[in-house]
């Protein structure tokens, strides 16, 4: 889960609409696009039962840009970031690259014959978080462990992130890439009070083999 380029190609709806604009011959700068917006929402609400509106959404270049900018708008230089790992390596970089001081708190692990599960530990979650900590970035689904977390979980980061009085950034990219029958949750859908400190950010970028073309959002409901 932790390289982004796949080997299938592309759908064809996208090949298509790429070879258009290629056949229109100019590439200037673009503009807001008002149905790009309301398709993240209509897609969000038909996959995951999550309602949100077009103007919560801003578009961005990409999705470690966004981990960047969050780092760079939530709290002030030498603030902490809290990530839990193992996780993406932009995770660990962002928040340094922004002057924040970068915390960690370790997954819970536990191993069952050749099986290794992931889980969130609270304790160590709750104990790295000290008075400098404003920002928590979530990766859900996680990368590189592979959980999809449940909403108990995700209840769960919710409260403390609360209680400590924490901004949430959720990263989401791999939100449609699940086994089985399992169900991706966004944290912000959990309760509209947790929408209120939620920043997610997501792509198309794992789901149609696009990483290369730049393109992500996040969602903003309290903006």
């Amino acid at each position: 889960m932790w390289v982004a380029d796949m080997d299938f190609r592309s759908p064809e709806p996208i090949l298509a609409a790429i070879h258009k604009r290629i056949d229109h011959g100019v590439f200037g700068y673009g503009g807001e696009s008002q149905r790009l917006q309301e398709v993240i929402c209509e897609r969000m609400a038909r996959l995951h039962g999550w309602q949100i509106e077009p103007e919560a959404v801003v578009l961005l270049p990409g999705l470690v840009c966004g981990l960047n900018v969050v780092s760079r708008a939530i709290g002030k230089p030498g603030d902490g970031v809290l990530v839990s790992t193992p996780v993406y390596p932009p995770f660990l970089t962002a928040p340094v690259n922004q002057d924040r001081t970068l915390q960690t708190a370790p997954l819970g692990v536990t191993t069952e014959g050749k099986t290794i599960r992931y889980a969130m530990d609270f304790d160590a979650f709750a104990g790295a978080i000290d008075e400098t900590t404003e920002l928590f970035i979530l990766c859900n689904p996680h990368n590189p462990v592979g959980r999809a977390y449940s909403k108990a979980e995700l209840e769960g980061i919710a409260e403390i992130c609360a209680r400590h009085d924490l901004v949430i950034c959720s990263d989401e990219i791999h939100c449609d890439l699940l086994l089985g029958d399992t169900k991706h949750l966004p944290i912000a859908a959990l309760d509209p009070q947790i929408a209120e400190r939620t920043i997610t950010l997501v792509a198309p970028s794992k789901t149609f083999n696009v990483p290369g073309l730049g393109c992500s959002a996040a969602i903003v409901q309290n903006a």
